[in-house]
């Protein structure tokens, strides 16, 4: 309780200045809330779990947004978009994806994502029954910004993708329905990508071309960018040389392509654009504005099969007259290409990237997907031409590294970003509870601090009283035992003294006996003054409870045993802090009454004297090589009955053995009560 009252009165100090006030608020609900304990604790598990996920990428932003609908009144207008998938999967997941930002780029990713939606699947046509995979339209989902949200839908059969929004998000005074892309996850490939705009439905939508489309929703420009790991790369991925057209007025085409070793049934083809470290600002780099995939079963393509792509213009253009508009950025290029079958895979730029007035064709890596993995990892590749120094080379092409880090798969990295996403809203839950606990104590803290304040007054105030109120016992009891000692050691000397006087007065003038009789008085005196000293030091103020008890048995010993050899150890580790004065009085008064006894009685040419401390004693061992008694058959005199009874005021205890060698006497008081 009072650790407590001192950590309060510690931060009332702190107060005025309002940052340690917020932080002094702060430690003070951490001390003494049992939920704001409970909270810290889950919010460190999570901040651990944290730190075995996929770490946040950067946002990824290019000409390409996604799907916008058309602005609504009310917010509970419902919108949606349906994907026909062309034929049906066997699904693993579904992910949604937000759009990186609004078409001016002030507004954060998240931007248009629903507030309540519902995800639908059905396995034929538009109008057969559909199932619900997942359902938000309960309570308001929680914004994802640029992180997906990974909807697992194990083993389900579809055709088609329905997302449903039940309550818009808001842009001023007007609402609307957005999303940045959509990914059906079917054997860790996306089987929605590249979709035609035939294949999809929706409710209404707001064209802006290239910014806004339906076609976006399956482009592969995603706000998180390429799955990307951790590990560093240790290349850059494939570039032709640089051309400069003041010299070589027409530089295209040129391609690069993969010898996959054997004809293969071929699902998609992924390409990973490069960003170079002297061009991080140049996202994309090298990928041209005008380009062709082509696949072929001779090394030549002299029989090349060209397959569709991402275009901006209409189909019905020659495909190689279909510029690439949009720069895809760092997003990777994924073409669908419905299982068909070649042994050599190329892909041409018949319009290069301008590099600052240079021109060349760059990739960072090629995949090419063929049941289920990437058949193209360290095959063999060949190039209309190739830069192989730097970081670049053919054979860079294929490592598994984009130019920055090594390439995971998707599914397992979107699940894992995802999961962050989840986890680190949970942590925001808790800060905003945190921050509320703080709040509650801002307003009410004052007068609880008050009250604390005032309950740590009186409770000082109280056992200040008790520790004086005990105090004045002892020194009641002190001066109590001081007067007893006066009346039993220096009274009865002083009438010792006054007797032998008398004694002398009354006598026949003896000189032999006048001067025992003053030699009797001279010793009387001295023990007098002896018992007197020992009195007054044991109660001065300056020695009150100090460790001098040691240097007391020294000198007392000194003083009693003039004639008589002898030694005083004391064990190290002892130490009479413990024992109470009074116990100290006595311990003194104790050994007094032993060593007269030795002069007096014992006849013995050396005492050794012995002060240990066990755990809850102080002992004290008198030994004389005298010529010992018989204790059973002493009934008085030699004060063993003073000894025993001031031992035994203290629950201590006195051991004597003695032969006709020499005696042993042991001392034993306890340190405690």
């Amino acid at each position: 309780m009072l650790r407590r009252l001192s950590v309060v009165f510690m931060i009332g100090a702190m107060l005025p200045r309002p940052c340690a006030a917020a932080d002094a608020g702060e430690s003070v609900v951490r001390l003494l809330s049992p939920e704001m304990r409970r909270l810290n604790a889950e919010e460190q598990t999570l901040r651990d779990e944290l730190r075995t996920l996929p770490p946040a990428p950067e946002r990824e932003t290019t000409a390409r947004l996604g799907y916008h609908s058309a602005y609504a009144r009310t917010q509970d207008t419902v919108e949606w978009v349906d994907l026909d998938l062309k034929q049906t999967h066997t699904l693993d997941a579904i992910v949604l994806i937000a759009t990186p930002s609004d078409s001016g780029g002030a507004a954060d990713a998240g931007y248009g994502f629903p507030l309540r939606f519902r995800v639908e699947i059905a396995e034929e046509g538009n109008d057969a029954e559909r199932a619900i995979v997942a359902d938000q339209t309960h309570a308001d989902f929680p914004n994802p910004g640029s992180l997906p949200v990974y909807l697992p839908v194990p083993g389900l059969l579809a055709r088609h993708v329905r997302i449903t929004a039940t309550r818009l998000a808001r842009e001023g005074g007007r609402f609307l329905f957005s999303l940045g892309e959509v990914m059906v996850l079917s054997g860790g490939r996306n089987v929605a990508i590249g979709l035609d705009r035939e294949n999809f439905g929706n409710s209404r939508t707001m064209g802006a071309v290239p910014m806004w489309g339906l076609a976006n929703l399956v482009d592969g420009h995603i706000a998180c960018g390429p799955p990307v790991g951790t590990q560093p790369s240790p290349t850059l991925g494939y570039q032709s040389r640089m051309v400069d057209r003041r010299k070589e007025r027409d530089p295209a085409p040129r391609w690069v392509q993969v010898d996959l070793g054997e004809p293969l049934l071929i699902d998609e083809v992924r390409l990973f654009p490069a960003r170079p470290p002297d061009f991080a600002h140049r996202k994309g780099f090298g990928y041209p504005q005008q380009a062709k995939l082509e696949f072929s079963s001779t090394a030549d393509f002299s029989t090349a099969t060209e397959v569709p792509g991402l275009r901006d213009m209409p189909r019905d253009m020659p495909l190689a007259n279909q510029p690439l508009i949009v720069n895809p950025g760092d997003n990777v290029v994924t073409f669908n290409t419905a299982g068909k079958s070649a042994r050599y895979v190329r892909f041409t730029a018949t319009q290069l990237f301008n590099a600052n007035g240079q021109f060349n064709l760059a990739l960072a890596e090629m995949q090419v997907w063929s049941g289920g993995k990437n058949v193209a990892l360290d095959k063999t590749v060949s190039a209309s031409d190739s830069t192989e120094t730097g970081g670049w080379s053919k054979a860079a092409l294929v490592d598994g590294f984009t130019s920055t880090a090594n390439i995971l798969d998707w599914p397992e990295w979107l699940a894992g970003l995802s999961k962050r996403r989840e986890v680190l809203q949970q942590v925001g839950a808790i800060e905003v509870r945190q921050r509320q606990l703080v709040q509650q104590w801002q307003r009410y803290g004052l007068g609880a601090l008050g009250v604390l304040i005032v309950a740590g007054i009186a409770a000082a105030m109280a056992w200040s009283m008790l520790q004086r109120r005990a105090r004045l016992r002892e020194m009641e009891a002190l001066r109590q035992r001081i007067a007893q000692d006066l009346h039993d050691e220096i009274g009865s000397s002083l009438g010792s003294i006054a007797l032998i006087t008398q004694d002398i007065l009354a006598s026949n003038d003896d000189p032999a006996q006048t001067r025992d009789d003053l030699t009797e008085i001279k010793h009387i005196a001295d023990e007098t003054v002896s018992a007197m000293r020992d009195i007054t030091r044991l109660i001065q103020s300056d020695r009150y409870g100090s460790d001098d008890l040691a240097t007391l048995l020294r000198e007392t010993a000194s003083r009693l045993l003039r004639t008589i050899p002898h030694t005083l150890t004391v064990e190290a580790g002892t130490s009479s802090r413990k024992l109470p004065v009074d116990r100290q009085r006595d311990l003194i008064l104790m050994l007094k009454e032993a060593l007269h006894n030795i002069t007096r009685h014992a006849e013995a040419t050396e005492v050794g004297i012995k002060l240990k401390q066990t755990a809850d004693s102080l002992v004290l061992t008198i030994q004389d090589d005298g010529k010992g008694f018989d204790p059973a058959a002493v009934t008085g005199g030699m004060g063993l009955t003073n000894l025993r009874r001031r031992a035994e005021k203290h629950q201590g205890r006195v051991d004597i053995v003695s032969t006709s060698r020499g005696t042993t006497l042991t001392l034993t008081l306890p340190l405690h009560d």
